[in-house]
């Protein structure tokens, strides 16, 4: 497997691993440094047999684009914790998808290359399951799984199965029973959502549709269309817009609206330093002080605090 920096090839980390990672009883672990004049970059692996997981931090200066190689295909499921990437699976390289904080893409397809485009700090985890492992435990055949789009919200059920992945006590035999039970059940999730996909079916057509709603919104944030309106612009009514895009990005329309706006907020206070009532100008709310009740609802503290030189 191999790290490279995608604009001109150099690896940043190489390392040969054991037929299907296995080790036995124990887990392999490392941890990569990398800095740059563009990019800092901190990569926590863990390994055993059938699966390979990675912890990304991403602290870059100016957008940058990192390359996972693998010699053999694998099964991604790929999680935001927070700040926001690009991402492109499979050989292609052409399309990036965008992945927000507290969003995943459970299963990118069989692939053996994935490229992240970072332009803020970002915390991603990447767990890849080899082609044996995962027909093993879900009897898919991985070949028959293209790299697509698969986009949700993270659940807060699973966003405990992650924290206890990141972080534990265990040692020695038990933390490796310990970490692939969390695995299992993550393997759960993914199979109780492919059989919710079967019993909610949207034409490509109605998905389409969705995903230009969710870019209007996105650039939209200061004078935001209403229902109607954005229904009208899609080419939609208004009941299945809200029933479809509920369905297909686990928000309501306003939800994502007030979750954009208070990332956006968040990203403008604490990198660019800009004031509380520009950004709250640049987020579309009116009243500072609308603003300032929404974001502490959301984080916890004052937007103030963040935009302290």
């Amino acid at each position: 497997m191999e790290l490279k920096r995608s604009a001109n090839g150099n690896i940043i980390y190489k390392k040969n691993y054991p037929d299907n990672f296995e080790v036995g009883d124990a887990i392999g672990e490392t941890v990569v440094h990398h800095k740059n004049h563009q990019a800092r970059l901190m990569v926590t692996e863990k390994w055993f047999k059938g699966i390979h997981i990675s912890l990304i931090e991403i602290d870059p200066d100016l957008p940058e684009d990192f390359l996972f190689e693998s010699s053999h295909p694998h099964v991604g499921f790929l999680f935001c914790l927070y700040g926001a990437i690009g991402y492109c699976a499979g050989a292609s390289q052409k399309n990036f998808f965008p992945l927000c904080k507290n969003e995943q893409d459970i299963n990118l397809g069989c692939i053996d290359t994935i490229v992240f485009r970072a332009s803020e700090p970002s915390k991603l985890l990447y767990i890849q399951f080899t082609e044996s492992y995962f027909n093993k435990v879900t009897a898919i055949d991985p070949v028959s799984l293209l790299p697509k789009r698969n986009q949700q919200p993270i659940k807060p059920e699973t966003s405990l199965i992650l924290a206890h992945i990141i972080n534990y006590e265990q040692e020695g035999r038990s933390k490796r029973l310990f970490l692939e039970a969390r695995i299992f059940e993550l393997i759960i999730v993914y199979l109780n959502q492919q059989q919710e996909k079967q019993n909610i079916t949207f034409k490509q057509e109605d998905i389409n549709k969705m995903m230009l709603a969710k870019q209007l919104i996105e650039q939209n944030l200061q004078k935001p269309s209403s229902l109607i309106e954005l229904a009208r612009k899609v080419g939609i009514n208004d009941y299945k817009l809200k029933k479809c895009f509920k369905e297909l990005t686990g928000h309501t329309v306003f939800g994502y609206l007030y979750k954009i706006r208070m990332e956006k907020a968040h990203y403008f206070l604490s990198k660019e330093k800009k004031s509380v009532n520009e950004v709250s100008f640049l987020v579309g709310y009116k009243n500072p002080q609308h603003f300032i009740a929404a974001f502490k609802k959301k984080y916890h503290i004052l937007p103030g605090s963040l935009n302290k030189k």
